[in-house]
């Protein structure tokens, strides 16, 4: 699917294997592309030269069961620092790529991760990176030494979909597939803190307030957005999304795939799996007494064709992404009296990268038709206690008609008996 990036001055557009960075305040072109490119076969026994036994043994342990075959130039993962300094993706290849942002873009350094990323998010320092994986762990990479290896930090018992950090880089909060939100401290994420349960499905999106009172927003496959005070452990808000995904036609839940909020307006966008819409929500809170919050419904915000990403600008302004020729990427503006939203795509502010990423129509080809891996998370269920006490009525039927044969025989050994 092709994602988007708001950073304060410029606007990152991917698909595939690629992405282009475009001028938001200049002349709205395109100013930094990048295509992935995969390791040659020579850089790799190249790469593969320079580890160390210890490594390699390592990565033969980490490898075994795994069921990872060699990746494409996919990027699975991305995110940017605050300031918008050092940007950075993650590919299906296995590699972690680093760009510096200012004064110009400029790649700094390419390196191997242990598995697949999901997720990616800097530090609010800025000087780390934290990529969590489909192994469940989660790895951070030194932005100040571009070349050194990932570092171990935690892991979960099964794949991690989503990652965040608070913006005083105290907490680490992740999600997995096992329904589980943990909330570690950090840089010593030995330590948990908490968890959030309350989910029946995998969890593949989360949403963090920057706010003091501990508002975390979480989606997933349950086809639920909950609001939690995470500090507590508690659960606030449930909202169930079904009654917005008729068209889907799935005897499945909705899925979560995107959770992003204007928090100074106050505005929550939901990304739905494959709905042609986006939910939005007003974020009602209350401080005192005690903390609360709730979702309070909004119109959802058609349009023409699938959903592929959302994301609010440091303005408020929201940037939707969909599978639509010439209205690739459309930008919508919260205004109260507006319901739900107020499309400014063609102001003149927003006319001129509009068109020019909407024209460009053959880079996203590479996201059309693209399957996600949201349908592999479900869990089958196997009930084994059926076959069991059908089997077992079977044994008991089978024992009783053998007593009740030794019993007739008895009887007719008896009468003979008397007979004679």
């Amino acid at each position: 699917m092709a994602s988007l990036v708001c950073m304060r001055k410029s606007l990152v557009v991917e698909s595939g294997d690629s992405f282009k960075v475009y001028d938001r305040y200049g002349q709205h072109d395109v100013f930094y592309s990048h295509s992935v490119v995969c390791q040659t076969k020579d850089e790799k026994k190249k790469t593969e030269g320079s580890k160390t036994s210890e490594e390699k043994d390592d990565e033969k342990v980490k490898g075994e069961g795994g069921g990872e075959g060699q990746g494409s130039d996919k990027i699975l993962a991305r995110g940017c620092s605050v300031p918008d300094k050092y940007f950075a993706v993650a590919t299906d290849n296995k590699e972690l790529i680093l760009w510096k942002t200012t004064p110009t873009w400029k790649h700094v350094s390419t390196r191997t991760v242990a598995r697949r990323c999901t997720a990616l998010v800097f530090t609010f320092k800025g000087d780390t990176i934290l990529a969590a994986d489909k192994s469940g762990d989660v790895y951070s990479f030194s932005v100040s030494d571009p070349e050194a290896p990932g570092t171990l930090l935690l892991g979960h018992l099964s794949m991690l979909l989503d990652i965040a950090i608070k913006d005083d880089d105290s907490f680490l909060i992740t999600c997995d597939r096992d329904e589980k939100i943990r909330i570690s401290h950090y840089p010593n994420t030995h330590s948990i803190y908490g968890y959030c349960l309350g989910h029946t499905e995998y969890i593949t999106a989360l949403c963090l307030s920057p706010f003091p009172g501990g508002i975390l927003l979480s989606g997933g496959g349950d086809g639920t957005v909950r609001i939690w005070d995470w500090l507590k452990g508690e659960e606030l808000h449930v909202e169930y999304l079904a009654k917005f995904c008729e068209e889907l036609k799935d005897d499945k839940p909705p899925v979560v795939s995107k959770i992003v909020c204007n928090w100074v307006g106050k505005l929550v966008a939901v990304v739905i799996e494959g709905l042609n819409s986006v939910i939005l929500f007003k974020l009602h809170t209350e401080v005192t007494p005690s903390l609360d919050a709730q979702l309070i419904e909004s119109n959802p915000l058609p349009c023409k064709g699938k959903v592929w990403d959302v994301a609010f600008d440091c303005q408020g302004y929201l940037w939707v992404t969909q599978a639509v020729k010439d209205n690739t990427v459309q930008v919508y503006k919260y205004v109260p009296s507006c319901r739900p939203l107020r499309s400014v795509s063609s102001h003149e502010h927003f006319a001129a990268i509009t068109t020019a990423i909407n024209s460009d129509w053959d880079f996203f080809q590479s996201s059309l038709g693209e399957e996600t891996m949201y349908s592999g998370l479900y869990k089958k269920h196997f009930d084994n206690l059926t076959p069991y006490f059908e089997r077992k009525e079977e044994r008991m039927k089978g024992k009783k008609r053998k007593e009740d044969k030794k019993g007739d025989e008895g009887s007719k050994k008896v009468r003979n008996e008397e007979v004679v």
